[in-house]
C-alpha cells in the first residue's frame, strides 16, 4: 500500500508543463502490465495476484489482508485511470512505447531498420575498382530536400538520389559511395529529360560534430524522454533529442508543443532509425528575434564570435622601426596614395597610386597591406587565423579573421606610415604593361576615399575646384584635386583594361546585392536598398584582378609544385544545357562553348536599367549562374587544368586581401620568400598548401552562406515590421505546384506556391493548372470560380506578390496577388 501510494503521489506531482518528464520511481508490475497488455489489466485476479506476490502476501483469508487487498485494488484502479488519462491527453498509444524505469528499451522501435545496411568496405573497394560503384560529394537540394545529387563519374548530368531512404543517412557535403539503379527506376527514361538515379551504399567521410539549430517539438508524458528538434536548415533531418535531463524549463508557445526558444544540438549518432539522435547544447534566445537567429547562423556555419584568447596581443609584433624597415623596403611615402572602399570598411587591404611619366606612360602602384609582418608563421595567432581562414560579413557586424586591434594595425589608414607589399607597373595610355616589379614597401596613404567620392570625380572630369569640406581629410601635402586627377587617370586605364578583358573572353554575371540600413542600438532593420556597382567599383576591381593575375603567373614560375592558386572550372555541361534549352524556348540564344561566348550572347538581351525589359538582366543572370561551379583554392597541379573559367586566364590567385583572407597571407609569404631569397620549408610540401586550401574553401563557403542567411532574416524582419509588403517580381522557373520568382527591388528569390490545398489556406486564387504551352512550362491561374478571370504565367513574366513574415520565425512566405 505504501509503495503504490507513493507512486500515485509522485505521478500526481509531475508538472506536465515542466521540462523534466522522467519518472524517477520503480514502476510496479501492475502498471507495466497495463503498458504491455491492457486486456490483462481488466482481469482483477491477475492484478491482485501480482500485487500479492510483489508484497509477500500469501494468506488472503485474514481480515487484515482482505482489507489491504481492497485498498490496494482501489489505489491500483486510481493509478490505472491516472496513467490512462496521461496517455489519452498526449495522444500516446501505450502499445507503441514500452519504457522501463531505467530507460533501457530503445525509443521509436517502429522506425528501426528504416535504411539499408551499408556495404562492407572490402566490397565497396571492389565495386569502385570495377566501376559498379562510384564516389562523390552529395549535394542536397534546399528547395526540395528529398532530392540530392552526386556528380556523375562520366562528368555528365548529376545522378539523382531520390528520397531519404536512397540517401541512406548521408548529409549534405558527405563523401559517399553510390550504386546506380536500374533504368526502370530512372526518372523520365528514354526521354531528353532522362534523370539517372542511384542510392548511397556507403559513407566515406562525414563532418564530425555537425551542429543543428532549430526549435523543439516537446511531447509531454511520463513515458516520453525524447523531443524533436526541427532544424532551420531543411536539408538536415529532424533530430531526436533527450529532453528528460535538460536542466532548464522549456517554454512552449500557447496551445502548441513548439518551444518559444531556439536551440542548438550536436548530431551524435544515426543508427538504422529514420531520424538521427542529437544532444542538446544550449538555448540561443527567442525564436524569430534577430539576435537569436543570428546566433543560430553563426553556430550552424561554424563561425566563432570570440575565436581569440584575451592574451592574444602577446603575439603581436612590436611597432616597426621605419629606419630598420627601409633597409629592405622601397619608400613610397611621398607618393599620392589613396584607398577607395565602402564607407563602413575597417579592413583597408589595398591602396593605389598613379604618377604620370615624362614619356607619356604612367607609373601605377598597387599597394597591399603586409600582414605577414603582423602574423608570424607558426605562432598561436597564425594558427587561429589559418583555422578561421576568412572574415565573415553579416548585415549588422563583421567577424574579422584577425583580432580587431591587429586589423587596425595592418589597415592602410591615411596619415600614418604603413607596411605594404607593392606591385609597381609602367603602363601605357592604352593600358599595356611595359614592366613590373614586386617589393616590400612603406607607404603613407593621403586619403581614405569612398566609392561615392570616386564616382563624383568620374562624373565631373573637367572640374578643377573642389569643396574640401565635402571630402575626407587629405594628408601628406596633397589635395582633393590631386586625388581626383589620379582617380581620373586610373579610370581611363581601367576602362581600357575592362573592355579588353571582356573582348578577350571573360565572363561577368553581376548580381546586385541587397543591403540594409539598421538601427545600431537594436540591430533592427530600418530600410533596404540594392547596392548597385558603379564605375568607381570597376576601377578598383580591374587593378585588383590585374595584381592577382600577375602574382599567380609569378608563383607558377617560381613555385611550380606548391603555388597557392584560385581555380574556377567550367560549368557542368548537363545543367548548363538545361538552362540554355530553357532560355531558347523564349527565343534567347546562349552560346556556352566558352566564358566569352556566354558573356557576348547574353549581352544581346541584357541592356541594363534603361532597357524596356530591364528585369531580363536579373532573370538571365540568375538562370545562367545556377550551373556555374564555385571557384576554389588549390595547390598547383601540373596534371590538372588550373585556369580560371570566368576570368579566362590560365593562372589566378588571391593576393589583394590578406587582412580578411588567409590564402592571401600564404601567397604573400611565398612572394616575400622569393623577394628576400629566404625559402619557407613548410611551404615546400604540396600537402601543407592543399590542407590550407581545403579548409579555406570550407570556411569561405560557410561565410558566404552565413552572409546570405543574414540578409534573409533581415528581409523577413523588416517585412514583418511593415506588416507585409507588396512587390513586383519576375518569374525565373515554373513547376507544377509553384514558381520561383525574383523580387526585383531586392534581387531576392522566393518560392510561390499555387496549388490549392490545406497547406496553403491563404491563397487568393481559386484554381490553377500546369501545362506545357509552345514547349514552355506554363501555369494558368483562375481568380474566380466561374473560370472567366484567368492569368497565364511563364518565364520572365512580371507578377505581383505579397510578402509576409512567417509566424514565430524569420522566414518569408510569398503569395501571388491579382495585378489590377
Amino acid at each position: 500500500m505504501d509503495f503504490l501510494e507513493n507512486l500515485s503521489r509522485q505521478l500526481e506531482d509531475i508538472r506536465l508543463d515542466g521540462t523534466n518528464v522522467r519518472a524517477e520511481f520503480p514502476c510496479p508490475r501492475s502498471v507495466l502490465r497495463y503498458l504491455n497488455d491492457q486486456e490483462s489489466m481488466n482481469d482483477p485476479n491477475n492484478l491482485s495476484n501480482a500485487s500479492n506476490l510483489e508484497n509477500g502476501i500469501n494468506n488472503e483469508d485474514t481480515p487484515e489482508n482482505q482489507s489491504r487487498i481492497r485498498t490496494r485494488k482501489r489505489l491500483q484502479r486510481r493509478q490505472k485511470q491516472k496513467v490512462k488519462y496521461l496517455f489519452e491527453k498526449h495522444n500516446i498509444n501505450p502499445n507503441e512505447q514500452n519504457r522501463s524505469t531505467t530507460n533501457t528499451i530503445e525509443p521509436f522501435s517502429n522506425q528501426k531498420d528504416f535504411y539499408h545496411d551499408y556495404m562492407q568496405l572490402d566490397d565497396v573497394k571492389k565495386g569502385l575498382e570495377s566501376g559498379e560503384l562510384f564516389e562523390g560529394n552529395i549535394r542536397i537540394s534546399q528547395k526540395c530536400p528529398t532530392e540530392a545529387y552526386v556528380p556523375s563519374p562520366d562528368k555528365s548530368k548529376d545522378i539523382l538520389i531520390n528520397g531519404i531512404r536512397s540517401r541512406n543517412r548521408a548529409l549534405d557535403g558527405d563523401k559517399v559511395v553510390v550504386k546506380m539503379l536500374d533504368k526502370s527506376n530512372w526518372r523520365n527514361p528514354d526521354t531528353e529529360d532522362c534523370q539517372r538515379t542511384g542510392w548511397v551504399v556507403y559513407i566515406t567521410s562525414s563532418k564530425e560534430n555537425r551542429i543543428v539549430v532549430g526549435s523543439l517539438i516537446v511531447d509531454r508524458g511520463v513515458i516520453y524522454r525524447y523531443s524533436t528538434l526541427i532544424p532551420r536548415d531543411c536539408r538536415i533531418p529532424r533530430l531526436l533529442v533527450d529532453t528528460s535531463t535538460w536542466p532548464f524549463p522549456i517554454d512552449l508557445r500557447d496551445g502548441t508543443k513548439e518551444s518559444k526558444e531556439l536551440f542548438y544540438a550536436v548530431l551524435s549518432r544515426w543508427d538504422n532509425y529514420k531520424n538521427p539522435f542529437g544532444v542538446l547544447k544550449a538555448v540561443l534566445g527567442e525564436s524569430g528575434k534577430i539576435n537569436a537567429e543570428t546566433e543560430g547562423i553563426l553556430i550552424a556555419h561554424d563561425i566563432q564570435e570570440h575565436p581569440y584568447p584575451e592574451n592574444i596581443d602577446e603575439y603581436f609584433p612590436p611597432p616597426f622601426s621605419v629606419e630598420e624597415e627601409l633597409k629592405h623596403r622601397k619608400d613610397f611615402r611621398k607618393h599620392c596614395i589613396f584607398s577607395i572602399d565602402p564607407p563602413t570598411a575597417k579592413d583597408l587591404d589595398d591602396a593605389l597610386s598613379c604618377v604620370p611619366l615624362p614619356n607619356g606612360n604612367f607609373e601605377i602602384g598597387i599597394h597591399i597591406s603586409d600582414v605577414t609582418y603582423f602574423v608570424k608563421q607558426g605562432t598561436p595567432l597564425d594558427e587561429i587565423a589559418e583555422k578561421l581562414a576568412t572574415s565573415v560579413y553579416l548585415v549588422q557586424k563583421v567577424y574579422h579573421m584577425l583580432p580587431p586591434a591587429l586589423t587596425m594595425m595592418a589597415s592602410l589608414l591615411p596619415g600614418t606610415d604603413k607596411l605594404a607589399v607593392s606591385i609597381t607597373l609602367e603602363m601605357t595610355p592604352d593600358a599595356n604593361v611595359i614592366s613590373h616589379s614586386f617589393s616590400q614597401s612603406i607607404i603613407h596613404s593621403c586619403a581614405q576615399l569612398h566609392y561615392a567620392h570616386a564616382q563624383i570625380f568620374l562624373e565631373n572630369p573637367d572640374k578643377k575646384e573642389w569643396d574640401e569640406s565635402e571630402f575626407p581629410t587629405v594628408y601628406n601635402g596633397y589635395t582633393i584635386s590631386d586625388c581626383a586627377t589620379a582617380v581620373s587617370h586610373l579610370h581611363k586605364l581601367a576602362a581600357v583594361m575592362r573592355k579588353r578583358r571582356f573582348g578577350s573572353g571573360a565572363l561577368a554575371i553581376n548580381q546586385p546585392k541587397l543591403s540594409f540600413e539598421i538601427d545600431r542600438a537594436t540591430c533592427e532593420p530600418l530600410s533596404y536598398s540594392l547596392y548597385i556597382l558603379h564605375e568607381s567599383n570597376w576601377l578598383i576591381e580591374e587593378f585588383m584582378l590585374l595584381a592577382n593575375t600577375m602574382v599567380a603567373e609569378h608563383l607558377k614560375t617560381h613555385f611550380p609544385n606548391t603555388a597557392m592558386l584560385r581555380n574556377h572550372q567550367a560549368p557542368d555541361v548537363a545543367p548548363m544545357e538545361k538552362a540554355v534549352k530553357l532560355l531558347k524556348t523564349h527565343d534567347i540564344e546562349i552560346d556556352f562553348t566558352s566564358a566569352g561566348s556566354i558573356h557576348k550572347s547574353k549581352a544581346v538581351y541584357c541592356q541594363g536599367e534603361n532597357s524596356k525589359n530591364s528585369h531580363w538582366d536579373i532573370i538571365i543572370n540568375n538562370i545562367l549562374s545556377k550551373p556555374m561551379v564555385r571557384a576554389e583554392y588549390c595547390v598547383i597541379d601540373p596534371n590538372r587544368l588550373m585556369s580560371h573559367f570566368a576570368l579566362n586566364v590560365p593562372y589566378y590567385t588571391h593576393f589583394t586581401s590578406p587582412i580578411r583572407r588567409y590564402p592571401d597571407i600564404v601567397v604573400h609569404r611565398m612572394l616575400i620568400s622569393w623577394i628576400t631569397n629566404k625559402p619557407i620549408k613548410e611551404y615546400e610540401d604540396p600537402k601543407v598548401i592543399d590542407k590550407i586550401a581545403i579548409n579555406s574553401n570550407d570556411k569561405k563557403n560557410n561565410a558566404k552562406k552565413a552572409s546570405e542567411a543574414s540578409a534573409d532574416i533581415y528581409a523577413a524582419c523588416l517585412i514583418g515590421k511593415l506588416g507585409g509588403l507588396e512587390v513586383d517580381a519576375a518569374i525565373m522557373e515554373i513547376k507544377e505546384n509553384y514558381f520561383e520568382a525574383t523580387v526585383l527591388s531586392m534581387n531576392m528569390n522566393v518560392r510561390v506556391y499555387v496549388n490549392i490545398s490545406h497547406n496553403n489556406p491563404d491563397l487568393l486564387h481559386k484554381a490553377c493548372k500546369f501545362l506545357i504551352l509552345d514547349n514552355k512550362p506554363t501555369l494558368v491561374i483562375w481568380w474566380d470560380n466561374k473560370g472567366e478571370n484567368k492569368q497565364t504565367l511563364q518565364l520572365f513574366d512580371k507578377v505581383k506578390l505579397k510578402l509576409l513574415k512567417r509566424e514565430n520565425c524569420l522566414k518569408l512566405r510569398a503569395i501571388l496577388i491579382r495585378d489590377e
